[in-house]
């Protein structure tokens, strides 16, 4: 298989899907999706374009699907001070220009004054500043500027010039001159507005422009146009498939939006998903591989909204779906973007083999180097493996009311993510091929898979869990030698401390069991002897790993002097109030807050704003909790599965965030 993929075919199709601009309910999105699938289709596959209805009134479980939106044009002019009258932003230049989703202004266009209110998010950010009737510049968060600016004080646009910052990859300063990806995600009847886009440093200076003339007691005046427009449309998927000879199917999904050109995020990920698809027919087409027993389908989404789609129309398949895998920013040249190849894990609470099984695939291919002596291959890239984070398709597939284990493949960080310079320049075609190798291999392995491959697999994901419990084991016993030697209570760290190590072990254990087990979707007959002999493996480490410990944390006692004693501690009252609660989802896949979101009074809008600005970086704790919420699990019990999964866990956080949900009515508190 791997001579027959290409990077360089694979960069091809990267080149053609950056003509198009990509915004999701488009033109240029549909072009995009039909030149995928006639393409797949001249090289064999089945393929077909479905059509969701992008209306802004359906939905699909808990997401609104967009209207279709349209622009032909847009532009923004400085007209005062006369002696500084130039284009800001145009178009024609580039897509990104314009806050994308913007509603037109009337065919001669708007002039207006300009209003710096910095960042925009808070009350105080508009203390003696008048912007009705204005245009507001801000480098702040674009979604509760609208709100405060124009819903509730009245301006009538927004000029955005802010770039989301990740140092060291992007340090302030660092695409000074680039454009960042930004739209208005109307999700609700809202009041028109649009918006442009400028760089950092064309931003202040049009701040510091508007600043000097304030004190020579003078306006700064733009004149703005936009040719664009809404209506009921439709939403793409194109789908492509190479067909079973039995029941299942693996699905291997991309997703294809984003403005043009967009050529890592995400038309890299299409082009690797279609190479892949290339690959596997022709291969099977030619007798060089067995048609597979199950159907491999390709996917090529508007990121998320997509997803939903296709999943709710498909419902009835779900069950029938055994694995899938999203590709996501996969054609980095690391040495330019500053990335790393990453395998991104399903989370625990949907535990699959797919994980050690794409570790493994990874671990077959990436030996592209030598040592001198020739006992030891490596590869000339970055790569790593993490635990789950979301952001993109997999987190539909993999939410447990979904129930479809899909890790993901992502280049991250990318120094030019979401920006103007995310340009095929930055394509690597040899990562592309690897990409579309391991996707291909991961994809036909899964749908040939038999009983033979599912003993494989069997032991694979024990070795893979059995070293999972080790390295927790001694990252636990390393922590709590640690924080003893440091504490004025050691005897209560260290006894805290391995019974935090029991409850770790015991949990990785289960993980991989469930592990384990998630083989049985595939629908072979397992042998029950050697799954109990895995299962007893892995409880077996984890116990033998927890013994251990304890007599590590003994005799470090016994040479302190020290005491050992059982710690009983009380509930805090959040905790019982925590315990008490059973939250309960209304909708299959996670919550897609938006349209739910503008249903609740101003306070309670403001309340979660607040929430999530407090606890910014908490935020992975309420999509983790639901994937827990089943009706049965307290919330108390499903925060202390999240802190054991990511290592920390904010109960204050969840109760307020669920409450808020409940007055959403996308949950039920029992």
């Amino acid at each position: 298989m791997g001579r027959e993929v290409s990077g360089d075919i694979a960069l091809g199709f990267v080149s053609e899907i950056t003509r198009h601009h990509r915004i999701q309910g488009s033109p240029g999105f549909r072009a995009a999706v039909e030149y995928v699938v006639e393409t797949l289709k001249g090289y064999g596959l089945e393929a077909e374009v479905k059509r969701y209805p992008a209306d802004g009134e359906s939905y699909a479980w808990s997401c609104l699907l967009f209207r279709e939106w349209w622009c032909h044009d847009a532009e923004l002019w400085l007209r005062e001070p006369e002696s500084e009258k130039r284009p800001l932003a145009r178009w024609s230049e580039s897509k990104l220009s314009l806050i994308q989703r913007s509603y037109p202004t009337p065919p001669e266009g708007v002039e207006a004054e300009v209003v710096h209110v910095g960042k925009g998010e808070e009350p105080r950010d508009y203390r003696g500043l008048d912007v009705e009737g204005r245009i507001v510049l801000t480098d702040g968060r674009v979604s509760r500027v609208y709100e405060l600016a124009v819903e509730e004080r009245g301006a009538i646009g927004i000029i955005y010039y802010g770039m989301r910052l990740f140092p060291p990859v992007r340090r302030e300063g660092d695409l000074d001159d680039a454009l960042q990806y930004t739209s208005f995600w109307w999700s609700y009847e809202s009041k028109p507005c649009f918006g442009f886009v400028l760089s950092p440093r064309r931003g202040r200076w049009l701040r510091d422009l508007i600043s000097k003339q304030r004190r020579k007691g003078k306006t700064v005046k733009v004149w703005a146009r936009v040719d664009a427009g809404f209506k009921r449309g439709s939403l793409e998927v194109g789908e492509a498939w190479i067909e079973g000879e039995g029941e299942g199917e693996v699905i291997i999904v991309a997703h294809i939006c984003h403005p043009q050109p967009s050529a890592n995020d995400n038309a890299s990920g299409c082009a690797a998903a279609m190479e892949a698809a290339r690959t596997l027919r022709k291969l099977i087409a030619e007798g060089r591989l067995k048609r597979p027993r199950r159907t491999i389908r390709f996917l090529f989404v508007p990121e998320m909204t997509g997803t939903y789609a296709w999943l709710a129309e498909n419902e009835d398949r779900i069950g029938g779906m055994v694995a899938a895998l999203n590709l996501d920013m996969v054609g980095e040249k690391q040495e330019l973007c500053g990335s790393t190849l990453i395998l991104e894990w399903t989370p625990d609470a949907s535990a699959s083999y797919v994980n050690p099984l794409l570790e493994a695939i990874l671990d077959e291919l990436k030996g592209e180097f030598k040592n001198l002596s020739g006992t030891a291959a490596y590869p000339l890239y970055r790569w790593t493996s993490t635990p789950f984070s979301g952001g993109s398709d997999h987190y539909i597939f993999s939410d447990p009311s979904v129930g479809v284990p899909c890790p993901m493949i992502i280049q991250w960080p990318d120094r030019f993510y979401h920006t103007s310079l995310d340009t095929i320049d930055k394509v690597d075609p040899k990562m592309l091929g690897r990409t579309a190798l391991m996707a291909a291999t991961y994809a036909y392995f899964i749908a040939s898979a038999g009983r033979v491959e599912a003993i494989w697999m069997m032991e694979e994901t024990v070795n893979k869990y059995r070293r999972r419990i080790l390295e927790r084991g001694q990252r636990g016993l390393t922590k709590a030698l640690s924080e003893a030697e440091s504490s004025k209570k050691p005897e209560r760290v260290l006894a805290e401390a391995l019974e935090r190590v029991r409850r770790e072990l015991l949990y990785e254990a289960e993980r991989g069991i469930e592990a384990l087990e998630s083989i049985g979707r595939l629908g072979v007959e397992l042998d029950e002897k050697a799954m109990e002999r895995c299962r007893k493996a892995l409880r077996d480490t984890a116990k033998g790993e927890a013994k251990r410990i304890e007599e590590v944390i003994r005799d470090y006692a016994s040479e302190r002097g020290l005491r050992m004693r059982r710690i009983r501690r009380r509930k805090r009252r959040i905790e019982i109030e925590a315990d008490a609660i059973r939250p309960k989802r209304r909708f299959r896949g996670p919550i897609s807050i938006g349209p739910w979101l503008r249903k609740l009074p101003r306070e309670d809008r403001e309340a979660y704003w607040r929430l999530n600005k407090k606890y910014r970086e908490s935020q992975i704790q309420g999509i983790l909790a639901q994937y827990w919420a089943d009706g049965h699990r307290s919330l108390l019990e499903i925060a202390r599965l999240i802190e054991i999964e990511i290592g920390r866990c904010d109960l204050q956080y969840l109760m307020e965030l669920f409450r808020l949900y409940e007055k959403m009515g996308l949950v039920t508190l029992r």
